[in-house]
C-alpha cells in the first residue's frame, strides 16, 4: 500500500467511540479502531482521543490517550463531558486531525481539523419515540451542525447526511470503507439462513425480524435459520444469538448467510450492508437513506416495503440460484470500497487550505 506523499505524518484521531472487550459497541467504534490501524500500518504515528483506556481495546497498533475516564458510563457524560474535558488538549504537535465524534468544543489552532460525519442526530430524532432521547438528539444535532461549520474540511458518509447541513465548496461525500481482506465470499451454511446485526429495540428494528421469522419465515421454511448479532432475547426454533464477536468471527457469519437483513428505519450509511456485499450475501431490508444509496436503489440488493418483507426474504431463502442478479454487481462495488482505495480520500482531506473557518 502506498503512503500518501511517501511522508510520514503525525495525526490525532478523535475517536471517543473505539470497540471494548468489556462491552458490545457500535459500528463508529470499529470505524476508528480500523482507521487509526490502517493508517499505523501505512507509516503514521497515530493517536486515538478516547473515552476508553488502552487496556480495553483489543488489537491497537496505534497509541490511545484516554480524554475522560469513566465517559462511556451514561450517555451525558459520553456526548457533553468528554468534548468539554478535551478543550484542553492541544494538536499544535501534530500535521492532521481526524475528528470521528464530538469536537465541537474542543479548540482549534493551525493544524488541518477533518471532521467525519457518519450520520446525522437530525434522522436519528425522527425515529425515536422517547422523549428525552429526542430531546438530546436536538441538541446533538445543533452541536453536529458547530462542529461541521468549526472544522476546515467535513466528510459525509452519504448525500443524504451532507443535506442535512451548509453547503461548503470544501466537503464532500466520502463512504465509509470496509477490509475486503476480512470480508470476502466463502462457502454458505447448509440450511437457509438468514443474518441479523443491530439491537433488538433501537431504530435496527431486530425485534420485529424476530416476530417475522418466527410467525412466517419458519413456518414456510422448516429448516430456517436466523442468526443475531445482538444481546439475547428469547429462545425460538431456529434462533441463535451472537455476543462479543472479533471481526474475524463476524466476518464468517456474513460469509455463511444467504441473506441479510437489517430492516432499519435510518441508517446514514449503513456499515453491515457493505460487509454482506463484500461476503457474496444477499442483502434484503427496508427503504432508509443509507440502503438506498449503497444498494443504488435496488441494484445490488432488495429493497422492499415492510408489508413485503416476510414475503420477500423467504422468497429468498428459498431461490439462492437468482442472488447473483443482486450480489455479483454488489461484489464489485464493495471492493470499491475497501480501505486500500479509500484511505487516501481521509488524508487527502487534510491537504486542503486550512484556517479558513470560525474557530
Amino acid at each position: 500500500m502506498r503512503m500518501l506523499g511517501a511522508i510520514s505524518k503525525a495525526i490525532a484521531v478523535i475517536a471517543y467511540e473505539l470497540p471494548s472487550d468489556r462491552e458490545r459497541t457500535g459500528g463508529v467504534s470499529h470505524f476508528n479502531h480500523r482507521l487509526c490501524n490502517r493508517l499505523t500500518e501505512m507509516g503514521h504515528r497515530v493517536t486515538a482521543y478516547s473515552v476508553r483506556t488502552p487496556d480495553e481495546v483489543q488489537d491497537a497498533a496505534y497509541r490511545i490517550v484516554t480524554v475522560a475516564e469513566k465517559a462511556t458510563q451514561g450517555r451525558l457524560r459520553r456526548y457533553y463531558a468528554a468534548p468539554l474535558l478535551g478543550r484542553k488538549l492541544s494538536f499544535d504537535a501534530y500535521d492532521l486531525v481526524l475528528s470521528s465524534g464530538d469536537d465541537w468544543a474542543m479548540r482549534r489552532t493551525g493544524t488541518p481539523w477533518v471532521r467525519i460525519m457518519h450520520g446525522s442526530a437530525w434522522r436519528e430524532l425522527a425515529h425515536n419515540k422517547r422523549a428525552l432521547r429526542k430531546a438530546n438528539l436536538l441538541l446533538q444535532y445543533a452541536l453536529e451542525q458547530v462542529s461541521a461549520a468549526r472544522s476546515d474540511i467535513t466528510l459525509f458518509n452519504s448525500g443524504d447526511t451532507r443535506g442535512l447541513y451548509p453547503k461548503r465548496k470544501s466537503d464532500k461525500v466520502v463512504h465509509l470503507p470496509i477490509d475486503a481482506r476480512r470480508f470476502s465470499p466463502g462457502p454458505k451454511n447448509d440450511a437457509p439462513t438468514l443474518l441479523f446485526v443491530g439491537g433488538l429495540d433501537s431504530r435496527k428494528r431486530g425485534r420485529w425480524l424476530l416476530k417475522l421469522f418466527k410467525e412466517r419465515i419458519r413456518p414456510s421454511i422448516p429448516e430456517a435459520q436466523l442468526w443475531m448479532v445482538c444481546d439475547p432475547s428469547e429462545e425460538a426454533p431456529g434462533v441463535t444469538y451472537f455476543r462479543m464477536l472479533s471481526q474475524e468471527q463476524l466476518a464468517d457469519l456474513y460469509r455463511q448467510a444467504h441473506v441479510f437483513c437489517m430492516p432499519s428505519t435510518y441508517e446514514g450509511f449503513g456499515l453491515p450492508y457493505l460487509e454482506a456485499m463484500a461476503s457474496g450475501t444477499l442483502v434484503v431490508t427496508t427503504p432508509n437513506p443509507g440502503a438506498i444509496e449503497l444498494l443504488a436503489g435496488g441494484a445490488y440488493g432488495r429493497i422492499v416495503e415492510d408489508r413485503d418483507l416476510a414475503d420477500a426474504l423467504i422468497e429468498s431463502l428459498l431461490t439462492p440460484v437468482h442472488h447473483g442478479r443482486w450480489t455479483v454487481p454488489a461484489l464489485r462495488w464493495a471492493r470499491d470500497h475497501d480501505w486500500s482505495v479509500l484511505v487516501d480520500e481521509f488524508l487527502l482531506a487534510g491537504e486542503g487550505p486550512v484556517g479558513v473557518n470560525t474557530r
